[in-house]
């Protein structure tokens, strides 16, 4: 699969820039929503949390602890959402063409990937100025991005192929995404749990791989977080079992895939 999308990227690029041109062609500001979008995102947790309900942490600026999680995990949500059913949304586009299916979710979280990039920049250059400096750990910035972008391409393949066959998954996967937003600590401090939770809850909550995702990209991108997270989730929380997750979900998604690559289109006709 790696092996196909490398020969034919270029046909997987121009679905994604189909994607962005049918997304904005319409809009006055166009191409300027990749960032205004965010902004508008964090505007809008930041004057709820922070604002109305005057949500503080100790760790870092709250601010930037919420652009650090709110950013991943729309590229995460949007990706996912996008993809469930998105074999079906392009069911003619599939019997007209000679490509294979896994492109066009690989094509929408390319679409995605592409949306958050920008975003991405906006945090780094936000603790940069709030914080004065950014972490060495930044230099590993691009792995947690390859990481991340494994395990949503994983999952992104895994909910199509099942939707076409059990179309009730979607609304399965809606709900677990509400459910991992509030199990991640996006806009609530990591404290505020272990000092809620019992030892054996605790565990089982940090046994959670997008905790570790999440708190991957602020110890990445704000300065001394590794510092703060590291004594209270250990390394295991913050970097195997994300990575185990990704493995797990890949070797699911191929496994799928050859299993049902020959009777897509059969469900595709009705």
């Amino acid at each position: 699969m790696l092996r196909e999308i490398l020969l034919r990227r270029e046909l997987i690029f121009q679905l994604a820039l189909k994607d962005l041109k049918i997304r904005y062609q319409r809009s006055i500001f166009g191409f300027i929503w990749i960032v205004l979008s965010p902004f508008v995102t964090v505007s809008i947790f930041y004057l709820v949390f922070a604002v109305v309900l005057r949500v503080k942490i100790d760790e870092v600026p709250f601010v930037l602890y919420l652009m650090s999680a709110v950013f991943p995990w729309s590229f995460f949500h949007d990706s996912i959402s996008a993809s469930v059913t998105s074999l079906v949304d392009s069911r003619n586009l599939i019997k007209e063409s000679s490509f294979p299916h896994y492109f066009i979710p690989v094509s929408i979280v390319l679409t995605k990937t592409i949306i958050f990039l920008p975003s991405l920049l906006i945090v780094l250059v936000a603790s940069f100025l709030i914080l004065k400096s950014l972490p060495v750990f930044v230099l590993f910035l691009p792995a947690v991005l390859i990481l991340h972008t494994s395990i949503i391409l994983s999952l992104a393949v895994i909910f199509s192929i099942i939707y076409v066959k059990f179309r009730d998954i979607k609304y399965i996967v809606d709900s677990l995404m509400l459910l991992i937003f509030y199990l991640t600590p996006a806009f609530y401090s990591f404290g505020l749990i272990k000092d809620s939770l019992s030892a054996d809850f605790l565990k089982l909550y940090i046994s959670n791989p997008f905790v570790g995702m999440m708190n991957m990209y602020r110890v990445v991108i704000l300065k001394d977080f590794y510092k703060i997270i590291v004594p209270d989730i250990g390394i295991f929380s913050l970097i195997v079992i994300p990575v185990i997750f990704a493995l797990v979900s890949s070797l699911t998604g191929l496994y799928l895939y050859k299993r049902n690559k020959n009777i897509i289109n059969d469900y595709l006709s009705y």
